[in-house]
């Protein structure tokens, strides 16, 4: 298998760790590709949804006076039916949206949260 090398900051290492430790798995690179397993079937489920779509999704992010998801949001005001904001701890944000529409709007709007690479979460629950 080849070896490759990855930057993370101490928190990653962290949760890495501590994610190693939980589920008893024998070292990093097991973790790691846990992790992008993990990533790459919920990838497959956001692309795999086709014609008209709702649901819930929601955003975590401690970007409170950065406007990239306001932006985000006005952009694809045409699916966004209900959004509620508010402040958790350690100034972080929590956005639920209910989102209604056609799956390829939800895709650019997921690809567009995810690109900016500020959430902490997001999570797309089918109604």
């Amino acid at each position: 298998m080849p070896v490759i090398s990855i930057s993370l900051n101490d928190k990653n290492i962290e949760d890495l760790d501590s994610l190693q430790e939980q589920l008893g798995l024998s070292n990093r690179s097991e973790a790691i590709r846990l992790c992008l397993r993990s990533a790459e079937a919920d990838l497959k489920e956001k692309m795999d949804l086709s014609g008209e779509v709702e649901g819930v999704l929601i955003v975590v992010h401690d970007k409170h006076n950065d406007l990239w998801l306001n932006n985000i949001i006005h952009r694809n005001e045409r699916i966004i039916k209900t959004h509620m904001h508010s402040h958790l701890k350690d100034h972080k944000c929590l956005e639920v949206l209910i989102v209604r529409g056609d799956s390829e709007d939800l895709k650019g709007m997921l690809v567009d949260i995810h690109g900016k690479g500020v959430a902490e979460y997001v999570k797309f629950v089918r109604g």
